[in-house]
């Protein structure tokens, strides 16, 4: 009559409840250290643990812990630990990595490029989502990065000024020249799906 994953969600989000606002590095550090995996797994995608903590949470047995770490909304966590855990053996990790938002869609493509895995079907309606426009990630991963984005504002990039491009005989380039071009990824892996025969 109920699913599991009511009762894994409801048994998350008590123990993201316990995790008291205003929470110090200490404090989420010690918890990162807890017996529970379900305690680990909220301090893993807690947007305020320290790094370091993150970076231990990544090597944790508790498929639980990682998938915590793959929810978490902080913007921050460095490329390498998410390509890391788009690697992990549990296909639910990468799944949680495909539902985050704070996910560049660089990572998102390259998990639609692999064609006979099981997520990638879900990675490549990500991206054709995300171009489109319509794109919403699950409603905790939604939360999550609300929260996360409301404790944090980032400052504004610096302005980078442009230059125009000048050809060999010293004349400006027209600006369409100068524009790199974009490959679209999505459609890279369409193709080569049409050439090796693979039906969606």
């Amino acid at each position: 009559m109920f699913s599991d994953s009511n009762g894994q969600q409801t048994a998350r989000q008590s123990a993201q409840k316990a995790i008291p606002d205003g929470i110090t590095d200490g404090g989420l550090a010690t918890l990162a250290r807890s017996p529970e995996a379900k305690v680990r797994a909220a301090v893993a995608a807690h947007p305020d643990t320290p790094l370091m903590t993150l970076l231990k949470l990544a090597e944790d047995v508790s498929v639980d812990v990682r998938i915590g770490l793959a929810r978490n909304p902080r913007a921050s966590i460095p490329v390498e630990l998410r390509e890391d855990l788009a690697r992990d053996k549990n296909v639910d990790v990468i799944y949680a990595l495909i539902d985050n938002p704070a996910v560049s869609e660089s990572l998102i493509a390259k998990l639609g490029r692999h064609l006979h895995k099981e997520y990638a079907k879900a990675a490549r309606a990500r991206s054709a989502a995300v171009k489109a426009g319509t794109w919403a990630p699950s409603a905790a991963a939604a939360e999550a990065a609300a929260a996360a984005a409301a404790k944090v504002e980032a400052p504004a990039a610096p302005e980078v000024p442009s230059f125009p491009t000048v050809t060999a005989a010293g004349v400006p380039a027209p600006a369409s020249a100068s524009a790199p071009k974009t490959h679209d990824n999505a459609e890279r892996a369409d193709a080569l799906d049409v050439l090796l025969g693979n039906k969606r």
